[in-house]
């Protein structure tokens, strides 16, 4: 047993890890080894993280990449929080050795991860569906890039675990401050009602300490109208391109307007989900959360933050495995369907094929967004069962 375990967490993962480093050293490789998996592949490899690489070189040149990153391949502008130049300087991630080395150990935990959910769950349907994931071209793209969002799934996954309350507050406040959206994991610390108010003024407090980081990275980030990407401000994106060409209600003036209004509309949805589900006054709750329910509160409060307010590239639907467990669990209906349907999403790039401008492309993007925006309903309705289950709010005292 005891070499089982270290074949699964330690030999496999190292073995996985070493073998993408070495690729990453030969071009040729690279290449090949992507195109093998269908992945669009970019270099240098580990595009995303070493983005991070070229803006702390224009920092150190006594720039500020926010507003000007010559050393960025596209010079494209900065996009992230100043914290991961601090720790990219730190470090020294500028440091070939040092920047491979912590390439391996994002890549090793990633692995580790996924074996880790397998053997905790325990159960077949979950350990095909991580297989599956795994190799999914969203999961695969997400280790070609190297995207930060590694870091915040692997952060996300030991504050999930984690039954230190100081060890959570910190994995929690270290991930927002690293990238914005896992304030919605928020719900993890419910159990505690002033605990809890109390983090959510806090976590308000903090978003104000860099509103000025959070205006520039808003203002550099790019909108994305593909197949690959997910969040409402993507899908009415991809809509005013058709509306513009074909002269239709959505123009380039009044965009924005038609962006916010579908946000506040489905925010709207998301509420009458809500109050259909919650049950305010006095009723049983349940002691603590489950494992599974803190995994589901953790993933699916990501994925409904991020589709609410981001456009995003589908590797960040990696955070949708830690919904599945609960699901499978306590859904006794849909739940292959469900699992299937967000297979498919996490290989929408299969879809992405073809002129956008096409009848045949519109009606792919049809059914992949839409396929999309049901995931996030159908994973709002437990995420607000599981809340109503260990949350109470008496609104007649």
């Amino acid at each position: 047993m005891k070499y089982k375990n270290f074949t699964l967490f330690v030999l496999l993962p190292c073995v996985f890890s070493l073998l993408l480093i070495y690729f990453s050293l030969n071009s040729n490789l690279w290449r090949n080894f992507w195109s093998f998996f269908n992945i669009p592949y970019q270099l240098p490899p580990f595009s995303d993280l070493d983005a991070i690489v070229k803006a702390l070189r224009s920092k150190n040149e006594g720039l500020d990449p926010y507003f000007n990153n010559p050393y960025d391949i596209s010079e494209k502008l900065y996009s992230y929080t100043t914290l991961w130049l601090n720790i990219f300087e730190i470090f020294q991630f500028d440091n070939e050795f040092n920047f491979r080395l912590f390439n391996f150990i994002l890549i090793f935990l990633y692995v580790f991860i996924y074996f880790k959910l397998s053997q905790s769950i325990n159960l077949k349907l979950y350990s095909a569906f991580l297989l599956f994931s795994f190799f999914s071209t969203s999961s695969l793209l997400l280790l070609e890039r190297l995207n930060i969002d590694i870091v915040i799934f692997i952060l996300v996954f030991f504050l999930s675990i984690s039954k230190n309350s100081y060890l959570k507050l910190s994995l929690f406040f270290f991930s927002i401050f690293l990238k914005l959206y896992p304030i919605f994991t928020i719900f993890v610390f419910l159990k505690n009602k002033k605990f809890f108010y109390t983090i959510i003024v806090t976590s308000i407090f903090s978003l104000i300490l860099i509103s000025d980081q959070i205006y520039l990275i808003m203002k550099n980030s790019i909108e994305y109208a593909l197949l690959v990407v997910h969040g409402i401000p993507s899908i009415i994106k991809g809509l005013s391109y058709y509306s513009i060409k074909h002269n239709f209600l959505i123009s380039e003036n009044n965009y924005e307007y038609y962006k916010y209004f579908f946000i506040f509309l489905t925010i709207l949805t998301l509420s009458l989900i809500f109050f259909y589900n919650f049950k305010f006054g006095r009723k049983k709750i349940y002691l603590d959360l489950t494992f599974e329910e803190k995994l589901f509160l953790c993933g699916g409060g990501i994925y409904i933050g991020r589709m609410l307010f981001f456009s995003n590239w589908d590797y960040g639907l990696v955070f949708l495995i830690f919904t599945i467990p609960y699901l499978i669990n306590e859904v006794k209906k849909h739940k292959y369907i469900f699992i299937l349907l967000i297979l498919i999403c996490m290989n929408s790039i299969y879809f992405e094929r073809g002129n956008r401008y096409t009848l045949l492309y519109a009606s792919k993007a049809l059914i992949i967004h839409s396929i999309k925006i049901f995931i996030l309903f159908y994973v709002s309705y437990y995420f607000i069962r599981i809340i109503n289950s260990h949350f109470e709010i008496n609104i007649t005292k």
